[in-house]
C-alpha cells in the first residue's frame, strides 16, 4: 500500500488574543478568575460591609492561576460586580478596581454616576484603560476591588452593603483582551485515501480548554468533518485529529480551517491554511487515526459507561450463594482507549500510562502489537492477566479497573481476593468490531460468593472516582436478581440517592430484584443493601405454602362457626384473601404478611360468631303453623311456642330474654 504525502508546514493560526470573559470565583482573601464559566458554583461568595466606613476596605483579590505567554493589546477591560443593599434606600460609594498585569498595574474608581448604589440588587461597573504590554508565563494577573466612603442613605435597621461572586446567579466578571491559547494546523497524514487534519491547542488551562469549550470543529473545503476526533497529547498542549475520507485521488490542493467557540456568546475563534496532498485507493484504512501516542482518557466531558447484568440467591451449604454476571460497557473516548491500550499489550517502546504499562507481553508477538487490530492473542492475554497475573494476588483486574477506568471493583463487584469467593472469572467483549475505532468495549464478570446469611450485604456501591476531568459523563444501571423458593433478599434499600428504582417482588418459586438508574454523574452518592436469608420463615416456597395453610384453616372453622348465621358479611370479607396476595407479591416483610394474615383470620373468627341467625337449631325448629317473632336486639325469628300470657322466653340467636304480653 502507498502511503500517500502532503506537503506544507505545520501552521499557528489563532490566536495573538482573544477577548475572554474572566469570572470571579474563591474566597475574598485568595479568589481565581476563570475562563470557564463551568467553574461556577451555587454558593455565591460574599463580602459585607455593615457599618459606614470612611477608611479604605478590600472587597477582595482575585488572580488568574495560569497565564499564556503574549501580548496584552491597549484596550479597555470591563469589570463588573454584583452587590445587594439591605435596610436602606441606597449606599453612597467610592470604590476603586485594580488590574496588574505583569509589571503594569491599572486602576479606575467609581464615577459620579456610579457612586450611587440603589436598594436591591445591582452591577457596579468599572472601566480600566489598559495599555499594550507583553506577559509570559510567570507573569501575574490579579484584580483587587477596594471600598471606601461607604455611607448608607435613609437607613432601617441595620443597613449593609454585600458584594457577591462565584456563582450562576451572581455571576461577577471581568472582560478583556489577551492571549489563552494557540492552535496550530499541523501537516495532515495521509494513509491511502485517508487524510487525518490535526490542530494542537496550547494552553496553559490543558485540557480543560478542550471541554469546556462551547465548539471545536474542523472544515476542509468548506465541509465540517463529522465523527469523533481523537485526541492525544502533545508537548504541553492537546492534539485533535479528524479523519477525512473525501480525497479525490491523486495530487490535491485542499484548505483547512479550524474554528472554535470558548464560551457561549463569544465570537468564533479560527484559522485557516491550505496544504497539498496526494492519496491512492487503499482498502487499508479503518476510517479512524491510529496515534502514535496514547490517547486521551477523556476530552474533558468524559465518556458514557453502561452497567448492566443478572444476579441470583439460592441456598448452599455455607450458607446463601450469590451468582453474579455484570457487564461494563464501556463508549466514546474511554472506548477507543481501551482499543488501543488493547493492541498494545507488552509494548516497551511507546511510553505508556501505568494502567496499561502493567500488562506483560505474554503469548503477544510483535506482529500482533500495534496491527491496528485486537488479535485473539491480546483478548487472551489481557484476560488472563487481568484474572492472574504472576507476582499479583487476584490478577490486574483491581489495579487496572481504579488507575485505567476510575472505576472501584470493590463497590462495584466485591473483593475476589475475600475468601467468600469461590469463582471468578473475567472475560472480553468487542462486540464484534476487532479494529481499533471508536466503537463500545465491554468487560463481562462472572462469580459465585457465599454470602452471609441474615447481615446486610452492600451489594453496590457508587464505584466511580472522581477525577478533575471527568473520566465518565454518564452511567446508567440495570440489574436484575433472582431468588430461589427457598432463599430471598430481605428489606433492599437505596441509601443516599433517590435516582435509583429498586423493585421487589415475591412469587411461589421466588424472588426478583431489580435495580435501575440512568443518567448519574461522576459525583452521585449511592447504596444497594439487602439482606440475604435461607430462612424457611422467610423464603419465598415455605412462605407460600404458610400463608395458604393459614387461610384455608381460617376460612374452614369460620365456616363452621357461622354455619346457622348469616355468612354476608363473611363472604364480603373474602376480598381480603386478594390484599394478602398483593402484600405478597410485592415482597412486603415476612412479619407484616404472617401480621396481616392473623388479623385476618381472627376478623373472620370475630364476624362468624357474631352475625345474625338465620335458622334455629334442630331442637327449637317451629312446628307446623307455629307463629314466630323477631328478636327486637338480633331480628333472629323467635316460635311461640305457648299460648301463656305475659311470655318469657330467651331469644335463640342472641339470648337476650324476650317478653311477650299479648
Amino acid at each position: 500500500m502507498f502511503v500517500g504525502y502532503a506537503q506544507a508546514e505545520d501552521t499557528t493560526v489563532c490566536c495573538d488574543s482573544v477577548g475572554v470573559s474572566l469570572h470571579l470565583i474563591g474566597s475574598d482573601s485568595s479568589g481565581s478568575l476563570t475562563p470557564f464559566v463551568q467553574d461556577l458554583t451555587e454558593t455565591t461568595m460574599t463580602k459585607t460591609i455593615a457599618t459606614a466606613v470612611a477608611s479604605e476596605e478590600t472587597v477582595g483579590t482575585w488572580s488568574l492561576p495560569e497565564v499564556w505567554p503574549g501580548t496584552v493589546p491597549a484596550s479597555t477591560w470591563e469589570v463588573d460586580i454584583a452587590y445587594e443593599v439591605t435596610n436602606a434606600a441606597g449606599a453612597q460609594v467610592n470604590a476603586t478596581a485594580s488590574l496588574q498585569i505583569g509589571s503594569q498595574t491599572y486602576t479606575a474608581q467609581t464615577g459620579p454616576g456610579d457612586s450611587f448604589l440603589g436598594q436591591g440588587t445591582g452591577t457596579l461597573q468599572f472601566e480600566i484603560d489598559v495599555d499594550s504590554t507583553s506577559i509570559s508565563s510567570s507573569s501575574n494577573v490579579v484584580l483587587t476591588v477596594t471600598a471606601r466612603s461607604v455611607v448608607f442613605n435613609l437607613p432601617t435597621g441595620e443597613a449593609q452593603l454585600q458584594f457577591q461572586w462565584g456563582s450562576e446567579e451572581s455571576d461577577s466578571v471581568i472582560k478583556g483582551d489577551m492571549p489563552l491559547m494557540s492552535l496550530t494546523l499541523l501537516e495532515p497524514e495521509v494513509e491511502g485515501s485517508e487524510v487525518y487534519f490535526s490542530v494542537v491547542i496550547d494552553s496553559s488551562w490543558g485540557t480543560k480548554i478542550l471541554s469546556n469549550s462551547e465548539s471545536l470543529n474542523m472544515r476542509v473545503n468548506g465541509v465540517l468533518l463529522e465523527g469523533d476526533p481523537i485526541e492525544t497529547s502533545q508537548g504541553d498542549g492537546v492534539r485533535i485529529t479528524w479523519t477525512w475520507l473525501d480525497a479525490t485521488g491523486g495530487e490535491e490542493s485542499v484548505e483547512a480551517k479550524v474554528e472554535m467557540v470558548l464560551q457561549e456568546g463569544d465570537s468564533i475563534l479560527s484559522g485557516t491554511t491550505t496544504f497539498l496532498v496526494e492519496t491512492f485507493d487503499s482498502n487499508g484504512g479503518t476510517g479512524t487515526y491510529y496515534p502514535p501516542d496514547e490517547p486521551l482518557q477523556t476530552d474533558g466531558e468524559g465518556s458514557k459507561i453502561s452497567v448492566t447484568g443478572t444476579f441470583a440467591l439460592a441456598s448452599g451449604e455455607g450458607g446463601p450463594q450469590l451468582t453474579r454476571e455484570t457487564t461494563i460497557t464501556i463508549e466514546d473516548e474511554m472506548a477507543f482507549w481501551m482499543r488501543w491500550g488493547l493492541d498494545h499489550i507488552g509494548d516497551d517502546v511507546t511510553d505508556l500510562s501505568p494502567a496499561l504499562q502493567a500488562f506483560d507481553e505474554g503469548s503477544v508477538t510483535d506482529d500482533d502489537r500495534t496491527s491496528r487490530s485486537i488479535e485473539a492473542n491480546e483478548v487472551n492475554e489481557f484476560e488472563n492477566q487481568m484474572q492472574l497475573k504472576s507476582g499479583t494476588a487476584s490478577g490486574l483486574y483491581s489495579f487496572f479497573m481504579f488507575q485505567g477506568l476510575g472505576l472501584d471493583s470493590d463497590d462495584l463487584l466485591g473483593d475476589y481476593r475475600d475468601s467468600s469467593f469461590s469463582s471468578t472469572e473475567i472475560k472480553l467483549d468487542l462486540h464484534g468490531e476487532v479494529d481499533v475505532v471508536n466503537h463500545p468495549v465491554s468487560l463481562v464478570f462472572k462469580s459465585v460468593q457465599t454470602v452471609t446469611a441474615n447481615t446486610q450485604m452492600e451489594f453496590l456501591r457508587d464505584f466511580i472516582v472522581v477525577q478533575t476531568s471527568p473520566i465518565w459523563s454518564q452511567l446508567d444501571v440495570s440489574l436484575e436478581g433472582t431468588s430461589s423458593g427457598f432463599s430471598a433478599f430481605l428489606t433492599p434499600k437505596t441509601f443516599q440517592s433517590e435516582e435509583f428504582e429498586v423493585s421487589h417482588s415475591r412469587f411461589p418459586w421466588g424472588e426478583t430484584l431489580s435495580i435501575d438508574a440512568e443518567g448519574l454523574g461522576q459525583e452521585e452518592k449511592f447504596t444497594i443493601a439487602f439482606l440475604p436469608t435461607a430462612s424457611p420463615i422467610a423464603a419465598p416456597m415455605p412462605l407460600t405454602i404458610g400463608v395458604g395453610m393459614a387461610l384455608f384453616a381460617g376460612l374452614f372453622v369460620a365456616l363452621r362457626l357461622s354455619k346457622n348465621r348469616s355468612r354476608s358479611l363473611l363472604a364480603l370479607e373474602l376480598l381480603l384473601i386478594p390484599l394478602i396476595a398483593f402484600i405478597h407479591l410485592f415482597a412486603f416483610s415476612n412479619m407484616f404478611v404472617a401480621g396481616a394474615v392473623v388479623f385476618t383470620v381472627l376478623l373472620w373468627f370475630i364476624t362468624a360468631v357474631s352475625s345474625p341467625r338465620t335458622r334455629l337449631p334442630g331442637d327449637a325448629m317451629p312446628q307446623a303453623n307455629t307463629q314466630t317473632i323477631p328478636c327486637p336486639a338480633c331480628s333472629t325469628p323467635n316460635p311461640v311456642l305457648s299460648n301463656e300470657r305475659p311470655l318469657r322466653f330467651a331469644c335463640a340467636g342472641c339470648a337476650r330474654v324476650i317478653k311477650l304480653v299479648a
